[in-house]
Order: C-alpha cells, then structure tokens, then sequence
C-alpha cells in the first residue's frame, strides 16, 4: 500500500476512536473502543497513544476521556461557515422572545448535524447540542431537507437508511415516511410529535441561498406540557419564517 494511502487509513481510524466517545460514557477503555471501532485493541492502543500525546485525549486509571483541545476541530469548521455564526446571531434573540429552544441544523450525507442553537434552559438533553449528528427521520430539520432531495437523492438515501424507533411514535416505516416528505414539500414546513423522545415536539422550515436551494432547516423545540402541536403552529410558524427569511437575507449578503 502506498504511503500516502497508509497516513489516509491511520486518519480513518483515529477519526473513528474520537466519535466513538460521543453518545457513551465520557470515559472509555480500549475495551470499550475496540468494540465501538470494530479495530483490533493494539490498534486502538497505538491510535490513542497519538491522540493523548496531541492532547486530545487523556489518561486516568486504565480509561481515556476526551480533552478540551479537541474542541478546536470543530470549531474550526464553525469559525469559516457564516450560516453557523449567522444561524446564531438570529436564533438567540428568538429564543429568548419565545423561551424555546431553536436550531439550525444540515443535511451531512445521512445524518443532521446541529450548527447552531439557542437552547432555553426548560429543554435539556444531548439531542440537542451543536455537533451532534441525528438520523433525519426523527426530527423536523432532518424531513425539511429530505423533503428538499431530488427523487435520486431520496432514493439512495432510502436505500441505506435504517429506520430506527425511538418511541411508539417514531414513523419507521419507508412508505409512510415518503408520502410525509412529500407533505412537508407541498406545505413548506414539518411538524414532527414526540417522535425522536416523549413530550418534545418540533417545528421546522427550510433554509434556501439566494439560487433557492434548500441549504439548511431550522426549528422551534418545546414540549406538549408547554405547547401542543396545533399550538405551535398557530403562534410560532409566522414568527418561525420570519426569522429564517432573515437568515437567508443575511446568507446571501455574505455569498454575494
């Protein structure tokens, strides 16, 4: 194997051990990661080796734990997109007018990735963090911009997707999940209930660049004891485009 393809594979697989901690115990042993990695322990232990001499991560009695150093490369990704910096500047001030909390959020291959929040204290949780990634199908940023694929696209994206239940409301059937997209399409907005945890309902709309293409969704989150779905609607998709078309504004000021 050619060197420079040996460097790509060692990148590979450190990439792997660092998202390997998110979603599990803050603090794992080679054990734990050569099972989360499917690598050999004696590869993990070389690749953690790295990782604590960089000071990524660090050591303690036979378990390693993330460093705050690796917050550098993610934040790296967020200092050069204007939509996160943007998506911030516009969500705050929204959140603190509704006392919910609003994300904004992109389609990364099968998965969203969260870019920006303005999280009221009320709603709390992991899902709801910049940098987490969650399957599209259980939140309505993830159906805004399924609904925005092109036929192709959705197809490939049906094709590997694993339709996880999170709770007894969790569409997970692919039929029913299409004509869905197709609502969220025709009506410009999701509406997803108590699908990816109990009590926690969203609303979303789509995010698009001056050209018109859907770039990004962004949502309200609150919970049924506070707002019931129709609720939500009524008082807060107004306001909810409003802000996007804000957003959008401030995008394109940036692109041009």
């Amino acid at each position: 194997m050619p060197n420079g393809d040996v460097g790509m594979r060692s990148l590979e697989r450190g990439l792997a051990v660092i998202r390997a901690f998110p979603g599990h115990e803050a603090e794992l042993t080679i054990a734990d990661l050569s099972r989360l990695t499917g690598y050999d322990r004696a590869v993990v232990r070389r690749i953690l080796g790295t990782l604590e001499r960089l000071e990524y991560v660090r050591y303690d009695d036979g378990r390693f734990s993330l460093r705050a150093r690796i917050l550098e490369l993610g934040s790296a990704y967020l200092a050069t997109n204007p939509l996160s910096r943007i998506g911030t500047e516009r969500l705050v001030p929204f959140a603190e007018q509704t006392s919910e909390s609003c994300l904004l959020g992109v389609l990364d291959t099968d998965r969203v990735v969260y870019i920006a929040r303005a999280q009221a204290e009320r709603i709390a949780g992991p899902v709801l963090r910049v940098g987490v990634t969650v399957e599209p199908h259980l939140i309505s940023i993830g159906r805004v911009l399924l609904a925005a694929l092109d036929d192709a696209e959705r197809d490939t994206y049906f094709a590997a997707a694993e339709l996880v239940s999170r709770t007894p409301f969790t569409i997970t059937s692919e039929a029913v999940l299409r004509d869905e997209l197709v609502n969220v399409s025709d009506q410009g907005w999701c509406m997803v209930d108590q699908e990816i945890e109990l009590g926690v309902v969203a609303l979303a709309v789509p995010v698009r660049n001056a050209q018109g293409r859907v770039i990004a969704g962004m949502n309200i989150t609150t919970h049924t004891s506070r707002c019931s779905p129709d609720e939500l609607r009524s008082s807060y998709l107004g306001p909810l485009i409003e802000v996007r078309d804000k957003i959008e504004a401030d995008y394109a000021l940036v692109r041009d």
